[in-house]
């Protein structure tokens, strides 16, 4: 397999929701060291961290990591992505967001492989166990076709399961929110504006369904808790605590 990829971690101190989560601590370790040496163990490429802040470039550079500042006038996580890439010639771009503390290195091999299947872009889904996860908005759900091809990505719970469907077992996916680009796709996608779907669910990824590009989701059977709020530390300290 041709894994000609550079694994990019935006790693935004000002998030809206929990400024200063990458630097957070799951069991004395901060949320993007534990990103940093998940994207590390994939073995797809040399990782960078990518960040606007001076305080996220010093943590990185304490742990061994590499490191770049980009501009705080960075709307989303992927146009920081782009930035940190321009100075590299890999193929492929891979948008390893620092709030997944809990990525599996066959997580990312399956979306690769994926992509690498006919998809402008790849990402993973997993079903949904915990049914609190169902109606929470920070959870973002994935409907696909039987191709594994993304047709839609919500905060709101999807596909609805209607009562008389007969499909009473069928699961809902999480998404687990990063994306492997080619550059071309990446390049595509950073040109694109913002489009209406994408601002009303506040879900970059709708950008790309809307301009016709395509989302390939590996499903894989579990996903870790992405660090989205203060309380999400409290779910990652439990899935640790249950051997994941």
């Amino acid at each position: 397999m041709d894994k000609n990829c550079l694994i990019v971690i935006p790693a935004r101190y000002n998030s809206q929701r929990f400024p200063g989560k990458v630097l957070a601590k799951i069991r004395g370790k901060a949320v993007l060291q534990w990103c940093h040496e998940a994207a590390v163990k994939s073995g797809l490429g040399p990782v960078l961290i990518a960040t606007e802040d001076r305080r996220v470039l010093e943590f990185a550079k304490s742990i061994g990591a590499d490191a770049v500042m980009t501009s705080a006038r960075c709307v989303s996580g992927t146009d920081r992505v782009y930035e940190a890439s321009k100075g590299s010639k890999k193929k492929f771009i891979i948008n390893f967001q620092g709030d997944e503390p809990f990525m599996r290195a066959e997580t990312l091999l399956a979306a690769f492989k994926q992509m690498r299947a006919g998809f402008d872009i790849g990402t993973a889904c997993a079903p949904i166990m915990d049914k609190t996860d169902i109606a929470n908005p920070n959870c973002v759900k994935v409907a696909m076709n039987r191709d594994g091809r993304a047709l839609y990505f919500s905060r709101s719970p999807i596909p609805f399961h209607h009562p008389l469907s007969g499909l009473k077992k069928s699961p809902w996916y999480k998404h687990c929110g990063f994306y492997i680009y080619k550059r071309s796709s990446l390049e595509r996608f950073v040109r694109l504006k913002p489009s209406p779907l994408e601002l009303l669910e506040r879900l970059e990824q709708l950008r790309a369904l809307e301009c016709g590009m395509t989302i390939g989701v590996a499903s894989v059977k579990i996903l870790g808790p992405a660090i989205d709020t203060p309380a999400d530390l409290k779910a990652a300290e439990k899935f640790i605590k249950n051997g994941n």
